[in-house]
């Protein structure tokens, strides 16, 4: 009697404690879920959400809103002359988590190289991934990328759905994933992304502010014909 009794409450005990445990690690995993989903470094998976990002207040300015530090200019894109190219309406892919994301909005694109005032100087690619790091989170800015790997067959899809984003200029800062930063900046007022291509001895970047397409096209109104001029004048 005393041995099943004693059976009996040692498989009750196991149990509870099976349950318990089940209990905890689902709580865990509730909790690291939340955290992950809540953390203002996780975006999205498979693309952007800009719910996500945080409103600031911090940032104001002229577009394309960016001075660089002393000795580097903006030039053209891929030329060592002008001062980069804004467009009012424009494309450009961004990187989230592996993955390309196309955004709309007004566009400046733009080389970052050493000055001709500054020839002395040499490039570094590491000051200026840090002047953008630090002032994009002071102005309340949320970096989602720096050097993650594409997903599998990611440039497949790409050159499938776009065949010609690259001839096009769709891809100006982001040719190498292993060098690519991508930042969201998110006010009341617009949405604004920053994306440069770190290089050797220059970097190509994009400003991007959101905007929906707005078609100004419209039909030339029709000219009167040459008869009836004629029978209006008799």
């Amino acid at each position: 009697m005393k041995n099943t009794l004693l059976t009996s409450a040692l498989a009750v005990l196991t149990l509870w404690s099976c349950n318990n445990k089940d209990q905890t690690v689902a709580q865990t995993e509730n909790t690291n879920s939340d955290k992950h989903q809540n953390s203002p470094e996780v975006i999205s998976d498979t693309g952007y959400n800009i719910s996500k990002i945080p409103v600031t207040d911090k940032f104001h300015g002229t577009f394309p809103y960016f001075q660089l530090p002393e000795g580097y200019t903006f030039t053209d894109p891929n030329s060592y002359h002008g001062d980069g190219q804004i467009k009012d309406f424009d494309k450009e892919y961004f990187y989230d988590h592996g993955s390309y994301t196309s955004m709309e909005g007004k566009t400046f694109k733009a080389e970052i190289r050493i000055s001709e005032e500054f020839k002395d100087k040499k490039f570094s690619p590491l000051e200026i991934q840090k002047s953008f790091d630090e002032l994009i989170k002071n102005v309340g800015g949320v970096k989602i990328n720096t050097g993650e790997p594409l997903r599998d067959r990611e440039e497949e899809r790409i050159k499938r759905e776009d065949p010609e984003a690259y001839n096009l200029g769709y891809m100006h800062s982001c040719n190498n994933w292993k060098n690519v930063n991508t930042y969201i900046i998110r006010s009341a007022e617009k949405t604004v992304f920053v994306q440069y291509n770190l290089g050797k001895d220059q970097t190509s970047i994009t400003v991007l502010e959101t905007k929906p397409f707005e078609n100004k096209m419209s039909i030339v109104g029709e000219k009167p014909k040459a008869d009836s001029l004629n029978k209006k004048k008799k």
